[in-house]
């Protein structure tokens, strides 16, 4: 609401924020996969895990990262830091949806739907720790983008 409306001509999604969404979509990617090889027998990192424990990791770390990427998405500039507890609804929203995610992966009749085995406390925090990097990540970006304007 500080800044002045864009000209009609412009984009509403201009090549600055086209670069942020692939950006944001190629970390979330390598941190998936990674979480996938490692547990995986005979990745590139040689897992010690099976098929079904590395496809709920994967999948963890995808929604994660999504949880994540929330902080990233409120602005193209700022930090996620600024004002990270000012919205009360989008903090419900993600206890909401990492509730919904752990019935996923530990409650048997979701577990069949979605074909996911239970993960460790371990398992979480080491999904937790690889979908984190959206976050630094994309603050990187941010930094780099404010310091060059």
């Amino acid at each position: 609401m500080r800044r002045p409306p864009r000209r009609l001509s412009h984009r509403v999604i201009d090549r600055e924020m086209q670069g942020g969404i692939i950006f944001v979509g190629l970390v979330m990617a390598v941190a998936t996969l990674v979480a996938l090889d490692l547990r995986l027998p005979g990745g590139f990192i040689g897992g010690d895990g099976d098929i079904g424990q590395a496809r709920t990791m994967a999948f963890t770390t995808l929604v994660l990262a999504q949880l994540f990427n929330c902080f990233n998405s409120r602005s193209d500039r700022a930090s996620a830091f600024g004002r990270m507890f000012t919205n009360r609804l989008l903090w419900l929203a993600i206890g909401v949806a990492l509730a919904l995610q752990a019935a996923v992966v530990h409650a048997p009749f979701l577990q069949d739907a979605f074909s996911t085995v239970p993960l460790s406390l371990a398992d979480w925090l080491l999904c937790g720790a690889l979908a984190s990097t959206v976050l630094w990540a994309d603050e990187a970006r941010k930094l780099l983008l404010r310091r060059s304007a």
